[in-house]
């Protein structure tokens, strides 16, 4: 039986290298938790590492699994269209984004974790490239989740959604990561045309 080349696992690599890092950390129990979760003041104070770290914890098991499972779905959706690189990039930036939007545009939120923010913007960036190709199935998708985006800003989470994740769900971080995850789509899809105006003007 002819291996499959090493090429075509290594798209996944990063996804599966989060989910493992977010099931260790949950593993960890609480001292990991209260160590890494977004806490504004923490985060004023100067620990600016919980704009990272926050995404990768969660408030418990059912969270955790429910988000590993979404990234594993978007992984693939994503079908080995996005490179390593890639991933690593948009994760970093959306994971940033969401943190900093948090901190400037929503001073109520004093403590967030989880990988949901930043989930919903792994969608947007997977989907939104290949709706606009024509996919139908993307675009589906893509609508469904700016959907629900949409829906859970007008609809607050019962009580049954805070029950089986273990508390409040931050719906601002679901709209910041759409919308960080819509900006990064534009800067990508823009910098093959800057990088070719820049080489004409440069010659």
């Amino acid at each position: 039986m002819q291996s499959l080349p090493l090429r075509s696992f290594t798209p996944w690599l990063v996804p599966v290298a989060l989910a493992g890092l977010v099931l260790a950390l949950q593993a960890g129990g609480e001292p990991v938790y209260e160590a890494l979760r977004y806490e504004r003041a923490a985060v004023l104070g100067g620990q600016y590492w919980r704009l990272l770290s926050a995404h990768a914890v969660h408030l418990g098991w059912a969270h955790c699994l429910m988000n590993v499972g979404g990234l594993a779905l978007c992984a693939a959706f994503a079908a080995g269209t996005r490179s390593g690189s890639a991933w690593a990039v948009a994760i970093v930036v959306l994971a940033l984004g969401v943190g900093i939007l948090l901190l400037a545009a929503s001073p109520q939120a004093m403590n967030y974790a989880g990988l949901s923010g930043v989930l919903y913007g792994l969608f947007v960036w997977v989907l939104a490239p290949r709706a606009w190709r024509g996919d139908r199935v993307a675009w589906i998708v893509l609508m469904a989740v700016i959907a629900r985006v949409g829906w859970q800003m007008f609809h607050p989470p019962s009580d049954a959604q805070r029950a089986l994740i273990g508390g409040e769900v931050m719906v601002e971080a679901h709209l910041y990561g759409a919308l960080c995850a819509l900006a990064l789509c534009l800067c990508q899809g823009a910098w093959p045309h800057l990088r070719r105006a820049w080489a004409g003007a440069e010659v």
